[in-house]
């Protein structure tokens, strides 16, 4: 009988092109989710990718499940959002960062119905993943909102999104002029303004640099994004950010720009103190 997590399997590797790429995304081993794949194949009755060096491609069954399986999964979600809604919540405090807090849980808040719902969510903002996991060990949060691929813990985790990072930079900065992209090798040797070495996109940034044998040179060091784009607004520097920091901009005096080489991505997930709260706040925020 399918399962819905044999399809989100599925949909995750579409996305990324590759196993590798899905199972980090996913937070399971490539074994694991190559098992979920190939029970799939066994359900449905067909093969669904084209397996290679280079990555997957989608065989024509796969196409076919692709058309449908989005669907089924918008579905499914949807259902499981209104069960997790008919509950009764209690006060529930959401830890996580300044970026997050002012550009998607707001908004996942407001799209709740009941008014009444809607006032029970706290939220409780850290630069600190270190400090967002002691306040999930100590009870002051019940939900986290962080890149959790790099840091071990024994709490519930779910991934509830993948982001890209993208180059932000003055508009009148030479090399964003007439710029819609930059390659790596135009941007490595310059001076960035980053956030704090305990912030899950600081240690994403630092790994990627040094995968491509690289260092990551720091300008300035500041806790808040939005003072980092303040900072580029007035031309002090540039930064390679997760791409939501785009919905903070509020002018044309900030430029994002793709970076075509550069394929970094954070991948936000729910960790919760209990399973049970976790999957209920997944519903709401996905």
């Amino acid at each position: 009988m399918l399962r819905i997590e044999w399809l989100e399997a599925f949909l995750t590797t579409v996305k990324t092109k590759s196993l590798t790429k899905a199972s980090e995304s996913l937070h399971m081993s490539q074994p694991a989710l190559s098992k979920q794949i190939r029970k799939l194949e066994e359900d449905i009755g067909a093969e669904l990718f084209i397996r290679s060096a280079a990555g997957v491609e989608l065989t024509n069954a796969g196409e076919i499940l692709l058309k449908r399986g989005e669907n089924i999964v918008k579905e499914v979600q949807s259902i499981r959002r209104e069960i997790a809604l008919s509950h009764e919540i209690e006060h529930i405090t959401i830890g996580t960062w300044p970026s997050l807090a002012t550009s998607f849980v707001p908004y996942k808040l407001a799209n709740i119905e009941d008014s009444r719902l809607q006032k029970k969510f706290n939220l409780k903002i850290s630069h600190s993943f270190v400090d967002l996991i002691d306040g999930l060990q100590r009870g002051e949060i019940d939900v986290a909102l962080f890149d959790d691929s790099e840091i071990q813990h024994s709490f519930f985790s779910k991934p509830l999104f993948t982001e890209t990072f993208k180059l932000f930079i003055n508009s009148k900065h030479p090399l964003a002029i007439n710029k819609n992209s930059i390659t790596f090798n135009e941007i490595k040797n310059e001076s960035f303004v980053v956030l704090p070495p305990t912030c899950d996109a600081r240690i994403l940034l630092e790994r990627s640099f040094r995968q491509k044998g690289e260092e990551l040179h720091v300008a300035s060091e500041i806790d808040f994004g939005q003072s980092i784009l303040g900072f580029i607004s007035a031309n002090l520097g540039m930064a390679i950010l997760p791409a939501i920091f785009e919905n903070m901009l509020n002018s044309a005096i900030v430029k994002a720009i793709q970076i075509t080489d550069f394929n970094v991505e954070r991948s936000v997930s729910i960790i919760a103190r209990s399973e049970e709260i976790g999957k209920r706040i997944y519903s709401i925020l996905k």
